[in-house]
């Protein structure tokens, strides 16, 4: 049976936005450096490209300033088990909460894009609950033709947050679209659990419906209580277009990514922190 993400999506994010707008992208920047394209959604100019938010329940606030630097998102005054943010596409849930629904170029077709990774500035301005066993996790999934049920499920998770991080942390995540084979540290399944094979990989890249960051680890329960205060910033995607791959035998190495300090956006690829 495939898995119905009515509840999952619920509870993972605790809705999606309110009063948000998209006004195009030039507020962001794109370049290219050493054949790596860039693109980079820094809130500078009121753009609000993907539509990254936490919830329903509360409106979305375009701050000019005190983001990483400059303008940011932020909302708060939610309660959720697992804060996190989400750029969703319309083939989600068709039907429910579509206004708050985009397609961008954080959804949508990343092997012939040839995503390479995703780096985003977040910040936890109030933290409601914690616990030693949070990290940063990002999700991928693509859904089937209705839009309720799951063909395929990614997550990349990050090292253990004992203590809530204070103030702006950069998390990069990577992606490699056009990896040959599952990428090192991905967890990659079926709707119904059931592990994905190194020829899904790409083929599940050719169409992503929802893209999630959240402070949870997949599997682990979380408290509920109080409220949370969240800003985002520099949303990055670095991708190089190329072929799609024929799967091998051989694993693509990958280097273990964390948080660091990003005191500017900078629109060329950077590595991988270990």
């Amino acid at each position: 049976m495939k898995k119905s993400v009515t509840t999952f999506f619920l509870i993972a994010l605790s809705a999606a936005v309110l009063g948000a707008g998209n006004h195009g992208g030039s507020g962001s920047t794109a370049s290219v450096s050493g054949g790596t394209n860039t693109f980079i959604e820094t809130y500078d100019d009121g753009t609000d490209v993907g539509l990254w938010h936490c919830s329903v329940n509360v409106p979305r606030i375009l701050e000019t300033n005190g983001g990483n630097p400059g303008a940011y998102i932020q909302q708060g005054g939610f309660s959720s088990h697992v804060p996190t943010w989400a750029s969703i596409s319309p083939r989600f849930q068709p039907g429910v909460n579509d206004t708050y629904k985009i397609d961008s170029i954080y959804t949508g077709d990343w092997t012939t894009l040839g995503a390479t990774s995703i780096i985003v500035d977040l910040n936890i301005i109030q933290v409601a609950t914690w616990g030693t066993d949070r990290a940063v996790t990002l999700e991928l999934l693509q859904m089937d033709d209705t839009g309720f049920n799951v063909n395929y499920d990614a997550t990349y998770t990050l090292p253990d947050l004992p203590e809530p991080p204070v103030g702006w942390q950069t998390y990069s995540f990577p992606v490699d679209a056009n990896s040959p084979t599952i990428p090192d540290g991905w967890v990659f399944t079926h709707g119904d659990g059931s592990p994905g094979t190194d020829v899904e990989w790409s083929q599940f890249l050719h169409r992503i419906d929802l893209t999630s960051i959240g402070y949870y680890k997949p599997g682990f329960a979380y408290p509920g209580l109080g409220t949370w205060i969240l800003g985002i910033d520099n949303i990055e995607i670095d991708f190089q277009a190329g072929p799609t791959p024929t799967p091998s035998l051989t694993p693509t190495p990958t280097s273990t990514p964390g948080a660091t300090p990003r005191p500017r956006p900078t629109p060329h690829p950077r590595p991988m922190p270990h």
